[in-house]
Order: C-alpha cells, then structure tokens, then sequence
C-alpha cells in the first residue's frame, strides 16, 4: 500500500510549496512448504500470522490427525478389554465388507 502525504510548506516569501511524501506499507509473504501454508510478517517483526493455507494441505492434516487417533485406540485395546472387543467386532465387519464388494 503506497500512500501520499501532501504537506504545505512556506518558504521566504511566504509562497505556498506542496511537498509530497511517501509513506510505504510492506507486508513480506512467507512459505517454507513452497506455497501451501503462507504468512505473512512487518519488516523487522518477527510475528508472523497465518496468511492462506492450501485446502489440500488442510485435508491432509486432518487424516493424518485421524490415523494418528486410531494408532491410539489401537494401542489402548492391549490393556482396555472393552475397547479390545470393540476392535475385534470392527475387524469383522471390515472383512464382511470386502467380500461383500
């Protein structure tokens, strides 16, 4: 964004001069991931806030973040009966399903 500023200035003989000034907003856009996640940052700040992300990048992390909740539920059935049995009857309906496609 490039903004001008008009000031009036008098000289000697009190003859009205109109300076202009330039008053520069930078935003610097980064990304470590070649584009798929974008911040963007001040100058000489170290903040940065999220600026865009990718939806492919979005859902991604949403399955990654669901395989990791079953490779917990499936560590917790060694020591959870209940959640064992649960498991056993979802592996059964799993087989079911394939050879009924």
């Amino acid at each position: 964004m490039l903004t001008l500023v008009l000031r009036p200035y008098y000289n000697e003989l009190n003859t009205s001069i109109m300076t202009v000034s330039k008053i520069t907003e930078v935003t610097i856009y980064e990304s470590l991931e070649g584009g798929r996640t974008v911040y963007a940052r001040h100058p000489g700040s170290n903040i940065r806030k999220l600026h865009s992300r990718d939806p492919a990048l979005e859902k991604d992390l949403a399955d990654l973040r669901e395989q990791e909740r079953w490779q917990f539920i499936l560590a917790a059935r060694k020591h959870n009966p209940v959640i064992n049995g649960l498991c056993e009857q979802v592996e059964i309906l799993y087989e079911l399903s394939k050879n009924s496609q």
